[in-house]
């Protein structure tokens, strides 16, 4: 029996299988329709779109030139399903649109032929999904996991018009609201109807080359973008293969679709890494020697960062650099790449200590049970580097073999990380760093957004921003066999590197969070993306976040304004709260309140096993007060209870727990922040039924930390004839 049947009409072919029918364009060979068999259209709605466009050097984006043409199209019988090769042309090329579809999933793979005759420069790819709704528009919600996103978007506001744009376009003056896949972001879109039970998942998956995710919308259906940035050159009769676009069509409402979703997603990836054991329970302290006076000024501030709570400490580029020296106490707020225009990765700037003060200075945190992890700067290159004139072959060049610059105060090149040489005189030159000074690890820090630089000749060799993640496997793998206790830590959040990093930084959270802080966001948004994005990172995942950091002068300017607030002190609370390891940037702590804050706030954290590595639980505990965020971590120790009031008002709530949570007997409720309960004690004696609705207040942006530790009843001892207690009974 076949897996599949056709039918054709003049101007369509539609492909039906048991769980899905496609349908295809006889005019341009784009798919018009997507639904379950007998059931309304998720895709094609509205005025069709070009399902794929290429960007040429020489003239642009070919649909605003030229229309697409059908060519033809073969069907494959593959287990479980069938494989749809659409051939299209537009302009000088050839295109091959393959549809794998087996059960509701489809995996979208693209193949460009030069079919004219000359070479082309092919400098981008747009691969689109257009007319996306599921159900009516009205009930239609759209949804960017782990992006800088408010969730449960009404498709309504996704609109063109100026007058409809919404702030998920873009955030700050720096970050984009979507981050590149699959190295930076899931690239994972998707529309879900939850009252008819439908969701509809696109994700990018290609891991040679990144795109950038998008959506468009007229109000009443979206395009699902992702649009790959690349620097090739194809010869005349040769393919080249690039993008892959997922499509999962689940019968479920979006909470309940989500599992599947993260399991398709992840399915033949690496296992990720259980961390060091000792990072769970670190507090990083980011900041600089040169604020010090150098590596031996910074080992006399040692006790003081240890006494503020953290035992961590994460060095910013202390490599030989090209920057001005106040640039490494603040970065620049116009060009803060600046920092990063290394010189040489064999050596460290003399002017602080060198390899000698920074050994020092590991010796001294390490007496101190305090660990020390330095910048690894891999975004760029100083012009002045003798690497340029030794081994230009080690740079991103533009299309005429020119190298691409970043235009800061330094003259500063981009390395191209395709280079196997390069990439393993960086591992050498690092590992021997560790060897020599007894560092704990590195943080990866890398620059957003590169040009893709063009490859010499005409050979085609993958991305060179993708090579970065390659660089950096490579490092993790040969820091894991020689200093297994040693840490990676990196900002890249997306499931490429989740086998090879110890601690993501999350910086979308960042953003999201200071949304909280201004009230942009609402608490239950804020739960709904933290829910989400939980729910879409591997298992077991560890995290770290920040209210402010060496870029946020220039990525969210917002959080530099909030320093010192109550509102900036409740959002680090949250962050904590929901398990995130905290980065604490060097002057947060100047401020006398900020100070004694972070050291309740990072004691309570030291005390306390569930806020370190208890299960986060976003919806373990309830709150009857929408402007209260509340979050539940349970260890087999104690239960924490996170509560949050986002709002300038006093606020009177109950807190509920569900009572299968508890078990009988009595609990010591207690505010790990020292915050008196009722009666003004700071601890109380409760039953576990009265924790099903317990009467809790919090002030303007208040935080509290409510442990819940249930209480052993004693164990009572009897008298035998001979005087001696007998174990186990009671008096």
């Amino acid at each position: 029996m076949a897996a599949y049947t056709v039918r054709s009409t003049r101007h369509t072919f539609t492909v039906t299988l048991a769980e899905l029918e496609l349908e295809f364009s006889l005019d341009d060979g784009g798919l018009r329709a997507l639904r379950r068999p007998d059931g309304p259209d998720m895709i094609g709605r509205g005025t069709p779109h070009a399902g794929i466009d290429v960007s040429l050097a020489e003239t642009g984006w070919l649909t605003e030139r030229s229309f697409a043409r059908y060519l033809n199209h073969t069907l494959y019988t593959i287990p479980g399903g069938v494989e749809i090769v659409v051939v299209i042309g537009l302009g000088p090329l050839k295109i091959y649109d393959r549809y794998r579809v087996v059960g509701s999933l489809i995996t979208r793979r693209i193949s460009l032929e030069n079919a004219g005759e000359d070479e082309l420069a092919l400098c981008g790819v747009r691969l689109a999904i257009s007319g996306v709704c599921v159900g009516v528009p009205e009930r239609c919600r759209f949804e960017a996991p782990a992006n800088v996103i408010r969730p449960r978007l009404p498709i309504a506001t996704l609109r063109s018009d100026l007058h409809y744009r919404h702030w998920s376009d873009a955030t700050t003056l720096e970050t984009l609201a979507f981050a590149l896949a699959p190295a930076d972001s899931p690239g994972l879109l998707a529309l879900h109807n939850d009252t008819v039970g439908e969701t509809l998942a696109c994700w990018y998956a290609d891991t040679s080359h990144p795109a950038r995710p998008r959506v468009e919308g007229d109000g009443s259906a979206v395009t699902l973008l992702h649009e790959i940035r690349i620097a090739e050159r194809l010869r005349v009769e040769v393919a080249l293969s690039i993008g892959v676009q997922m499509l999962l069509v689940e019968q479920a409402p979006w909470r309940e679709a989500l599992p599947r979703i993260r399991q398709m997603m992840s399915h033949g990836r690496a296992t990720p890494p259980t961390p060091p054991e000792w990072l769970a329970d670190e507090a990083i302290f980011v900041t600089h020697p040169a604020r010090y006076g150098g590596f031996d000024g910074m080992i006399e501030a040692l006790d003081a960062i240890r006494y503020l709570g953290c035992a961590t400490i994460n060095l910013l580029p202390v490599h030989d650099i090209a920057a001005p020296d106040q640039h490494a106490v603040e970065w620049s707020s116009t060009q803060p790449e600046d920092l990063y225009a290394l010189r040489a990765f064999s050596a460290l700037d003399e002017s602080y200590g060198g390899i000698e003060g920074l050994r020092r200075l590991t010796g001294a945190a390490h007496a101190r049970n305090m660990r020390v992890v330095i910048d690894l700067p891999l975004s760029g290159c100083a012009a002045d580097s003798p690497y340029v004139q030794n081994h230009p072959e080690w740079f991103c060049l533009d299309q005429t073999g020119q190298f691409i610059r970043f235009s800061g105060e330094v003259d500063t090149l981009y390395f191209d990380w395709r280079n196997a040489s390069l990439r393993s005189l960086v591992i050498g030159e690092a590992m021997e760093l560790m060897e020599q000074t007894g560092i704990d690890g590195f943080r990866v820090l890398v620059a957003r957004d590169v040009p893709p630089g063009w490859p010499l000749g005409a050979a085609v060799g993958g991305s060179s921003s993708m090579g970065v993640t390659r660089m950096i496997e490579e490092l993790y793998a040969v820091m894991r066999q020689r200093r297994p206790d040693a840490a990676l830590l990196t900002d890249l959040a997306g499931p490429l590197l989740a086998s090879a990093r110890d601690l993501l930084i999350d910086e979308s959270a960042h953003h999201m969070f200071t949304y909280l802080a201004i009230g942009r966001l609402s608490v239950p948004e804020m739960q709904h993306w933290l829910i989400d994005a939980l729910a879409v990172s591997e298992p077991g995942t560890l995290r770290a976040c920040f209210t402010e950091n060496h870029h946020s002068c220039v990525s969210n300017p917002l959080a530099e304004a909030l320093r010192g607030s109550r509102a900036a002190r409740m959002i680090l609370a949250g962050m904590i709260g929901f398990g995130y390891v905290p980065l604490i940037r060097a002057g947060q702590e100047q401020n006398q309140d900020d100070r004694a804050f972070i050291m309740r706030l990072l004691d309570a954290r030291a005390r306390s096993v569930a806020l370190r590595r208890g299960a986060v639980e976003p919806e373990g505990a309830r709150c009857n007060d929408p402007a209260i965020f509340v979050v539940l971590r349970r260890h087999e120790e104690e239960c924490v209870v996170t509560l949050l009031n986002a709002s300038p008002m006093r606020r009177q709530a109950i807190l509920e727990l569900p009572r299968s949570y508890l078990s009988d007997g009595e609990y010591l409720v207690s505010d790990l922040l020292d915050e008196p309960l009722g009666g003004g004690d700071t601890g109380v004696l409760l039953h576990c039924n009265d924790l099903t609705a317990f009467p809790v207040t919090l002030g303007p942006f208040a935080v509290r930390f409510l442990a819940l530790r249930p209480v052993a009843p004693p164990v009572l001892h009897s008298v035998n004839g001979d005087g001696q207690q007998e174990p186990g009974s009671r008096n």
